[in-house]
């Protein structure tokens, strides 16, 4: 969530329209999908995970919006979100309560234990996150004063954060990612920061590091949403339990043939929420209000036709 926190706090601007700009990127796709194949809204639980903790960022940003620029009102808003999420997540029961409301939307299979499994394993990342975009000014100033100019002093606290970052990491691996699955699991949401703060120290402490990317990445960033939900319906069928086969007796053919399928269809999907965004969520909300009602009810319409005639 540091994008959505740098754009509230330097933005200001909380409006319904960013929020349902927001909601729509986020939910748009899987809702059709889960009309279209009969799917439960949790089998796609990145979709409701992001929502929340958009939400949860919103919240965090909009209430008592006049202290965000006072780092010591700043603090005690952190804690308090700490607090809050610590009572939701790591307190037996307290979870299940408060998101007992929302079962209709947050449970599978008639239960709400895989919403706080999946919400659980990475409860923290999203404050996380926020930290990391509230001092980044701060690590910009850290860096700007390394680079300016070379000398002992400087040299030494690169080696230094680097050490401590390579120490850590090497502890992490050591002691925390050889663990099996449901152990590494009980502990991923305290200890996954190491290796991600590891990264970005690391990343960014030498001029030589900083200088290329992987365009790849940064354009697979762009959909990952839609590469997600994709996933589930051209390399795997049955809830991802089984690969589908396009070519049989052909592993490697087939892999390249879904791949290429994948890549295309997140492509064109993402554009195409982008393109359906634009002209549903308007910044005038009587337009926008008649547009996603005359939406609902085509939606429902063809929701009820497939229910009537089912292999149609």
């Amino acid at each position: 969530m540091l994008g959505n926190f740098s754009f509230f706090w330097v933005k200001k601007d909380f409006s319904l329209y960013r929020i349902l700009k927001m909601l729509f990127r986020l939910n748009f796709l899987v809702v059709v999908t889960c009309l279209v194949v009969r799917n439960e809204y949790m089998l796609y639980y990145i979709c409701p995970m992001h929502t929340f903790w958009f939400l949860s960022t919103y919240c965090f940003m909009k209430l008592l919006n006049s202290w965000n620029d006072y780092p010591g009102k700043m603090a005690v808003k952190f804690t308090g979100y700490f607090v809050i999420v610590f009572l939701l997540f790591d307190v037996p029961g307290v979870g299940e309560i408060v998101f007992k409301p929302f079962g209709f939307i947050l449970s599978y299979q008639n239960s709400l234990h895989e919403w706080m499994f999946r919400a659980g394993l990475d409860h923290y990342a999203t404050l996380l996150g926020m930290l990391c975009a509230y001092f980044h000014p701060n690590f910009e100033k850290l860096m700007r004063y390394l680079d300016e100019k070379q000398s002992v002093k400087r040299t030494a606290i690169r080696v230094f954060i680097a050490f401590v970052c390579l120490s850590a990491f090497a502890l992490w691996v050591r002691y925390l990612f050889v663990l099996d699955k449901y152990q590494y699991n009980k502990l991923h949401p305290y200890f996954s920061f190491i290796p991600l703060l590891s990264f970005i120290f690391l990343r960014n402490m030498f001029p030589t590091f900083r200088k290329s990317y992987l365009n790849m990445f940064t354009w697979l960033g762009r959909i990952t949403l839609e590469t997600y939900i994709s996933q589930l319906h051209i390399y795997l069928q049955s809830n991802a339990k089984m690969l589908i086969s396009f070519i049989p007796g052909y592993p490697l053919l087939n892999f390249a043939l879904a791949t290429t399928i994948y890549l295309i269809l997140s492509y064109h999907l993402f554009h195409l929420t982008a393109d359906i965004s634009a002209y549903v969520i308007a910044k005038d909300i009587k337009t926008m209000f008649w547009t996603i009602a005359i939406g609902a009810v085509w939606l429902g319409a063809c929701y009820a036709v497939g229910g009537i005639f089912p292999g149609s």
